[in-house]
């Protein structure tokens, strides 16, 4: 698969370059860009041919299932795919993946549920946090189960927050991560 980002003229193809090298080096980043600059859907297509991720998926939390939905089909689109292929979604009560699906669009409850089934999540080799500062009980839960299995099980397991008015320099020395972002 080949996908060229700089072709969709969205604010975040910018800095995805910084994105990949940030995470090339660290296990956590912090993305602050704003509403439209495309880091729900550019972005992560834009990392499913990093070398660190080869062989792994990436699972990306939407709070709303709905979000989940929408950003899956609108990436699968850019790609020029079905929903399905390469890019899917599971929400509760519905999903559409297949074993070609490598970015996975998920719920919050759905992604507890993936931890509980497979601890060290070894399929997986980065979950995006998508729109961070609707903070819930349910996305700090994820967060939190996510960051022990990353510190405990899998130094390797990559961890993304992107959000578009996050408080980025408290939240990224709680999370020890690195921070970018993105103008609109």
């Amino acid at each position: 698969m080949s996908f060229t980002y700089n072709h969709f003229n969205l604010p975040v193809s910018e800095v995805i370059p910084e994105v990949k090298e940030g995470l090339n080096n660290r296990n956590t980043l912090i993305i602050k860009a704003p509403t439209g600059a495309g880091k729900s859907t550019l972005l992560p297509i834009a990392l499913l041919e990093e070398q660190w991720l080869k062989g792994k998926k990436i699972i990306m939390l939407e709070p709303r299932r709905l979000a989940a939905k929408t950003v899956a089909i609108r990436m699968a689109d850019m790609m020029g795919e079905q929903v399905g292929e390469t890019v899917g979604y599971r929400i509760r009560f519905e999903q559409k993946i297949s074993k070609k699906t490598r970015l996975e669009v998920v719920t919050e409850g759905i992604l507890t549920r993936l931890i509980h089934q497979d601890n060290s999540l070894e399929d997986t080799g980065l979950i995006i946090f998508d729109e961070f500062h609707e903070r819930s009980i349910h996305a700090d839960l994820a967060m939190a189960f996510t960051k022990e299995v990353q510190s405990v099980l899998r130094q390797d397991l990559r961890i993304l927050v992107m959000s578009a008015t996050i408080n980025m320099p408290e939240l990224a020395i709680r999370l020890n991560a690195v921070e970018v972002q993105s103008e609109g």
